[in-house]
């Protein structure tokens, strides 16, 4: 890296691209041009920082590209650029060049970001509008609802395995009512223990309220007109419910965004990977590179749709048929019902049930 005493001179017409590793108190940035890194550094996290820099030592807006990763920071910083006049995309982690070097650093890091960029090998995710963006965040606050409601459950299962205590034959589900009342009458050796498992049980109520009051909201948001005709259609094959229908909606925003169902597939993760050498291709396991909650629902709604769609259904008793297991099997199925579920908004037709 050389040191440039007129840096906007130096740069004067050129492209400048920088790269910037987003942390919750710093930024390290890297700036770089015509072949050269022009400099690094590490700021405080604040966009005021960012922008007296960019101002006072590359002047011209209109030749600077900036790059930084998708992630815990969102889109804030990307809707500032762009509000004062500054070229910035946000690309998705798993999408970037993976390199050799074992030595990781920030400033590294964003040099990365910057000649990626530069060479144009950065794919540019798409940012939902502040609206889609917080609606969205029901579907994700319910995610990690779920996943704590999950966690009290085991720790539940655990305390009572430890004091090998069963459930009574009579009680033929957990969790329902009835296993819920047995819960809150037992009755330990030590109050502690008594004390522990109330303690538990109110914990694991709290979320069950919460996730309640949270489907109560989903559900007034189905009813939107931004989402209702939408939702209508995408809903009539059993499988495809709040949930499902509501992160296809949402997580999506836009399909138009999508060139072509190749595209659309690779956005989701379900295309599987390919190994090929000479004559010899391999598909492995999917690529797993797409939108994480979108794929996660749309496989536990393949489960319940091959009951109900026999076409959907014939397609994966014919994957298994070729010695594929169920799980790889129903990813296939996953695939076909989030096309069908496009074509379905995309037509602005009802999904018809058994129809390829």
């Amino acid at each position: 890296m050389r040191y440039y005493k007129d840096i906007k001179g130096f740069v004067k017409g050129k492209a400048v691209f920088v790269g910037i590793d987003v942390h919750v108190k710093s930024w390290s940035l890297c700036f770089f041009s015509d072949g050269e890194v022009l400099e690094k550094m590490t700021i405080h996290a604040k966009y005021p920082i960012l922008l007296h820099l960019l101002k006072t030592r590359y002047g011209d807006s209109r030749i600077i590209h900036l790059v930084y990763e998708a992630g815990f920071s969102g889109f804030w910083l990307y809707r500032r650029l762009h509000q004062d006049g500054y070229d910035c995309i946000i690309t998705s982690p798993n999408r970037i060049p993976k390199s050799n070097n074992k030595i990781k650093t920030d400033k590294r890091d964003a040099e990365k970001l910057a000649r990626f960029h530069a060479s144009g090998h950065l794919k540019a995710i798409a940012v939902p509008s502040p609206e889609i963006e917080s609606e969205r965040r029901l579907l994700r606050q319910r995610g990690r609802l779920v996943k704590k409601q999950t966690r009290q459950k085991n720790e539940i299962k655990s305390f009572l395995f430890l004091h090998d205590i069963s459930k009574p034959s009579s009680i033929r589900n957990h969790w329902t009512k009835a296993y819920i009342k047995w819960l809150k009458e037992l009755r330990f050796e030590f109050d502690s223990d008594t004390f522990l498992m109330a303690q538990m049980l109110e914990h694991l109520a709290m979320i069950r309220q919460e996730l309640a009051r949270l489907l109560r909201c989903l559900k007034e948001l189905s009813k939107h007109a931004s989402y209702q005709d939408s939702y209508r259609r995408i809903t009539k094959l059993k499988g495809v419910g709040l949930i499902t229908a509501m992160t296809f909606l949402l997580e999506l925003f836009d399909l138009e965004r999508f060139k072509s169902t190749k595209d659309f597939s690779s956005y989701l993760g379900l295309t599987p990977s390919q190994h090929s050498s000479g004559e010899h291709v391999h598909l492995g396991h999917i690529s797993r590179e797409g939108n994480v909650h979108l794929r996660r629902v749309l496989i536990e709604s393949a489960w319940t749709a091959i009951r109900h769609d026999p076409h959907l259904r014939d397609k994966y008793n014919r994957i298994k048929a070729k010695g594929t297991n169920g799980n790889k099997a129903i990813v296939a199925v996953a695939r076909s019902l989030a096309i069908r579920l496009r074509r379905c908004l995309l037509d602005k037709q009802e999904y018809v049930i058994g129809v390829c």
